[in-house]
C-alpha cells in the first residue's frame, strides 16, 4: 500500500535475478514479468511505439494486472502511450479486442482517460492517483506527473484523513526512491522546488536526501500512531 507497485515489482524481480542477465530493455524480447516492467519503467528514455503490440500481448502471459497494485501505474502508462501515437491506435484496438477481459477493460480505462485528457485530468488525492502520474511519467518523461507528486506532498502533514494521508506518504515515498536512480524525476523535483511553499521545500530537501526506506519506516510509524490513538481505524 505504501508502496509504487510497479517500481517495488521491478525492484524485487532484479533482486531475484541479479545474477542471470543484466537489464537491456532496447535488446529485450517480453518474454517474463521482468522483461515487461522493465520496457514499461523505461519506455520515457527510448519510446518504441512499435513494439507497444508486443507489449499488449504479453499482459496476461507474464501476469501483469495479477500483481497486487499493478492497475493503475498501467492505466497511466498506456493512457499517454495512446495520446502520443493517435495513428497506431486503430491496429491496437484491434488487438485489444483479442486480449482476456482483464487486459481489455484496464485498456479500455487507459482509453477513456486518453480521451478524457489524460491522468492530469483526473480529480482526486491518493495512493493509486499517484501510481498513475507515475505509469504516465514513465510512457512520456513529461515533468509535469512529477510536479502533480510534488503537489501531493502537502498532504504529509495530514492527520485527519488517512487517504489525505497516504497521497502525502506515497508521493514522498515514491519520489525519494526514484529520485536516486532516475536523473530526470530528480531534475523535475528541483526545477518545481523554488516554486513550493516553505514546508513542500522542507519535504523535498527531505526526500532528496534520505534513504527511502526510512520514508516508508516513516509512513509506518505515523499510521501505527494514529490508530493507536484511534484517529484511523
Amino acid at each position: 500500500m505504501f508502496m509504487y507497485a510497479l517500481q517495488a515489482l521491478v525492484l524485487l524481480l532484479r533482486f531475484n535475478t541479479a545474477n542471470v542477465r543484466p537489464a537491456q530493455t532496447s535488446s529485450l524480447e517480453l518474454k517474463s514479468l521482468l522483461d515487461v516492467s522493465d520496457f514499461m519503467q523505461e519506455y520515457y528514455l527510448h519510446p518504441q511505439p512499435e513494439r507497444i503490440g508486443k507489449l499488449i500481448e504479453a499482459m496476461h502471459r507474464t501476469g501483469l494486472l495479477q500483481k497486487y497494485g499493478s492497475l493503475p501505474p498501467t492505466i497511466g502508462f498506456f493512457s499517454e502511450i495512446f495520446t502520443a501515437n493517435p495513428g497506431r491506435l486503430p491496429q491496437w484496438q484491434v488487438l485489444i479486442a483479442k486480449q482476456d477481459g482483464q487486459t481489455k477493460a484496464a485498456l479500455d480505462e487507459a482509453l477513456s482517460v486518453s480521451k478524457a485528457g489524460g491522468v492530469l485530468n483526473l480529480d482526486g488525492h491518493s495512493g493509486e492517483l499517484n501510481d498513475e502520474y507515475w505509469g504516465a511519467f514513465f510512457a512520456s518523461g513529461n515533468p509535469k506527473f512529477v510536479y502533480r507528486l510534488v503537489d501531493q506532498l502537502r498532504y504529509f502533514d495530514e492527520r485527519n484523513d488517512e487517504a489525505l494521508f497516504l497521497a502525502g506518504g506515497t508521493a514522498k515515498w515514491s519520489l525519494a526512491s526514484n529520485a536516486q536512480t532516475k536523473p530526470a524525476v530528480r531534475s523535475a523535483i528541483q526545477d518545481v522546488r523554488a516554486k513550493t511553499d516553505k514546508r513542500t521545500q522542507e519535504l523535498i530537501s527531505e526526500l532528496l536526501a534520505v534513504d527511502p526506506a526510512s520514508v516508508k519506516q516513516e509512513i509506518s510509524e505515523i499510521i501505527k500512531k494514529q490508530r493507536e490513538t484511534g484517529k484511523w481505524k
